[in-house]
């Protein structure tokens, strides 16, 4: 998880680890932040071990308004310990096909709940085509993938999920959680396309590990 503090609120977001000093999260989980913190090893994240955001790096097209390119790194400044506890997702230009992957954060449980959890949750997402997507979400971007159910029973995701990884075979991710319509919250969430943005993923993470 990491934590962003803005000038007059702190939120929280998810995040997955791509090597001992990168995480990979949303762009929106950075915007105006003045301080930035990753808590890492717990489900339950008041017990994770804090580390501090040595600096970050947005996609250089990311844009608030048509939330297009919501991709970002941070590195930490005191490398991980990679462990049972503390593990790195894959990453595969080509992501095996699956109809079903996996979502998990430290989100509200649903969009009248604004309080965000302590302990780490966990659901199932059912993919669709950003042709089915846009069907309910317009507004979704080149560059993303859509996940959940049209009619669901409760909100799929929600404040606090944003950033987090959406994963199949337990550690290939391959997507970012981005929006939703909050406007009808049993609906699709957008996620980011980790292979769309696999080349920048690539480059950026070489350039912020070896930056001064």
């Amino acid at each position: 998880m990491i934590t962003s503090v803005e000038e007059d609120d702190n939120f929280h977001c998810g995040s997955s680890i791509l090597n001992e000093q990168i995480l990979l999260t949303a762009a929106h989980c950075l915007d105006d932040v003045v301080k930035v913190t990753a808590f890492v090893g717990s489900v339950d994240w008041t017990r994770g071990k804090l580390h501090r955001i040595d600096r970050y790096q947005r996609h250089k097209q990311w844009d608030l308004k048509t939330i297009i390119n919501d991709i970002a790194l941070v590195r930490l400044k005191k490398s991980l310990s990679l462990g049972k506890t503390v593990q790195r997702v894959i990453l595969m230009k080509k992501p095996l096909k699956a109809k079903i992957a996996d979502l998990a954060g430290w989100g509200a449980s649903d969009i009248e709940d604004s309080n965000q959890k302590k302990l780490l949750k966990h659901i199932k997402q059912k993919l669709t085509t950003l042709i089915e997507c846009r069907k309910v979400l317009p507004m979704a971007p080149n560059g993303t993938i859509c996940g959940g159910e049209k009619k669901a029973k409760k909100n799929i995701a929600s404040r606090g999920d944003s950033g987090s990884g959406l994963l199949v075979n337990k550690s290939i991710i391959i997507g970012i959680t981005s929006f939703a319509d909050f406007e009808f919250p049993h609906t699709l969430i957008a996620y980011t396309d980790v292979s769309y943005f696999f080349d920048w993923i690539l480059i950026q993470s070489r350039r912020l590990a070896c930056s001064p």
